[in-house]
């Protein structure tokens, strides 16, 4: 096939060619044709040209959401370069990581995030002169050189960097737009980070087959209300989601009008056959497929009649066209078109997990009578948190780098991150302020149980078995709660949290994430009338804090005369 011998910008600069004039890209109000898309990243592409950018060397891409988010992905590859995505939520000390490791030429970032970005030469995309006129380039770029570096969290203490090359992107385009039978002119949105893979189902795709890919702020991707308003007014035929992060959402509001693509996580049988009632004309799809091996490699339609599994989920499904899977021994094991160069300055780990053209997933499975592959669990300690994949070995060298630490063992419980750690005098709070330094928030446990020792098995290491069968003691609430404000809060928060929540405890420090948050703020809007963004809750997230946000909103309310005290606030 001649387009495997592409390269993926040229894909989309042949799109470009062949509907100059459509719809291309999409941020709130803000619109580019595919001629626009394709001048401002070739005029991105000669400047970072300029500064060395050519076939494999590597761009920090560290940008909010945004038009600027994706002409950057296409600067970045027009100039021959691999581009870097980083999530301006990470800790300082993780972005200079990632920019180090990766031994980024350059970054490319905003005015609000410049300061975050440590001694790398950095091009600001809120000041970039987008009409100078600029000759095109010809970068010497081939499909075997690299496209992308997608950090994912590490065993060893440090998040590692998957190396994936233009033919394996290129091969995974062609094959989902063919599997799911994308159609030009339809209308895709992204809702998530771009530090993770899981937005590549439908941003490339989308802008390689005459799409209109619609970038979700963060704003919207959080409130299921102001996201069913836009998906009503935009008409999106096509979203990739997180199981958890739809179910948040609400779905009844948000589903998409054609094609729901689901991954990160498990899909429930019985869950599943309530979204095809929401929307009878949405084909379902489940998706699957580790950084390793590109975005995904298998596919499941949820048709007219859902399988029995022993799960009781979806099927993981048959591979896309040019991809390969074995069963090894119960592991899933990918072979084809769509496995990485492997790791980044990481030869060991890279000989260790991809073996004789495969690589080895440490998912295990089973196949089923219809060929499809069901998911049955993991073979190591790696977990998925909210759709973040998670080597708790990363968790666990983090708290061990701490000088009042002597043992480290994290483990999921209910959907919940847990740390237990010797010896007893261990501080909790310092602890979780030394993680937040150093690790995103979805992998902060939310409970750390000091002890004297660890328990051990007879060979001499953690009997995590023995961890297993503990009980957890949630932390004390420190006061509780005073006025009928604050009581109304602390029984959402209580319910979602299944905690008793003081009004001094920090929300987040308890367990609670951006998915309970954003149910939180449903229930928070039914009874006060009150539409906060996840902001708020971030900026206030004790009880008492966000009862002085909503008492506040109150007073205003009470002091408008045209309010008569009906009208919905949004803050």
């Amino acid at each position: 096939m001649v387009a495997l011998k592409l390269c993926l910008h040229e894909l989309i600069e042949a799109q470009a060619a062949r509907t100059p004039n459509a719809p291309a890209l999409a941020f709130e109000d803000h619109r580019l044709s595919y001629r626009e898309l394709d001048l401002r990243a070739t005029r991105l592409a000669a400047h970072l040209a300029r500064l060395g950018v050519g076939p494999d060397v590597t761009v920090g891409l560290f940008v909010e959401r945004s038009l600027e988010m994706i002409v950057g992905i296409l600067g970045i590859l027009k100039a021959g370069g691999a581009y870097v995505p980083i999530d301006p939520a990470y800790p300082e000390d993780r972005v200079a990581y990632m920019l180090s490791d990766s031994n980024a030429a350059a970054v490319l970032t905003q005015a609000s995030l410049g300061e975050k970005v440590p001694g790398v030469q950095a091009v600001c995309l809120d000041a970039f002169e987008w009409n100078k006129d600029v000759p095109r380039i010809e970068a010497a770029v081939q499909p075997h050189h690299l496209a992308y570096v997608i950090y994912t969290s590490g065993s060893t203490g440090q998040p590692k960097g998957v190396g994936i090359e233009h033919r394996n992107i290129v091969n995974y385009v062609l094959g989902v737009t063919e599997r799911l039978q994308l159609e030009p002119g339809m209308r895709y949105a992204t809702v998530s980070t771009i530090a993770a893979d899981l937005g590549n189902t439908v941003i490339f795709p989308a802008l390689a087959s005459g799409g209109c890919l619609h970038v979700i702020s963060q704003e919207r991707a959080e409130n299921g209300g102001l996201l069913a308003e836009y998906f009503e007014r935009e008409k999106i035929d096509v979203l990739k989601i997180v199981p958890s992060h739809f179910a948040a959402l609400n779905p009844e509001g948000v589903m998409p009008r054609r094609r729901l693509i689901l991954g990160g996580e498990a899909s429930r049988l019985d869950w599943i056959e309530r979204l095809r009632m929401l929307a009878p004309g949405c084909e379902i799809f489940n998706h699957y497929g580790p950084t390793e091996t590109t975005v995904g490699v298998l596919t499941y339609h949820a048709g007219a009649q859902l399988p029995g599994t022993q799960s009781g989920t979806l099927p993981l499904g048959k591979p896309l066209p040019g991809i390969r899977v074995e069963l090894r021994d119960g592991e899933i094991c990918i072979g084809g078109a769509g496995v990485a160069r492997g790791y980044l300055n990481r030869p060991e780990l890279t000989a260790e997990k991809f073996v004789d053209g495969f690589y080895r997933t440490g998912d295990r499975g089973r196949e089923l009578p219809d060929g499809s592959i069901e998911f049955c669990g993991r073979i190591d300690h790696q977990v998925k948190v909210h759709g973040y994949r998670v080597e708790l070995g990363e968790i666990e060298a983090a708290l061990r780098s701490h000088e009042g630490v002597r043992e480290a063992v994290v483990s999921l419980r209910e959907d919940q991150l847990v740390a237990w750690i010797a010896p007893k005098e261990a501080d909790p709070r310092a602890l979780r302020e030394h993680l937040k330094a150093r690790l995103p928030q979805y992998m902060v446990p939310s409970v750390f149980v000091p002890m004297e020792r660890l328990p051990l098995t007879p060979n001499g290491k953690v009997d995590r078995q023995a961890l297993a069968l503990l009980t957890v003691q949630k932390e004390t609430p420190s006061v509780a709660p005073r006025t009928e404000t604050e009581k109304a809060l602390a029984a959402i928060w209580s319910e979602l949290l299944q905690a008793e929540v003081g009004v001094d405890d920090d929300v987040f420090d308890l367990g609670a994430h951006s998915l309970m948050a954003m149910k939180a703020l449903t229930q928070i809007r039914d009874r006060f009338e009150v539409s906060l963004s996840l902001r708020n809750l971030f900026e206030h997230p004790t009880i008492a804090g966000l009862a002085g946000v909503l008492d506040g909103v109150w007073l205003t309310k009470a002091k408008s005369p045209a309010s008569g005290g009906q009208e919905e606030f949004v803050l």
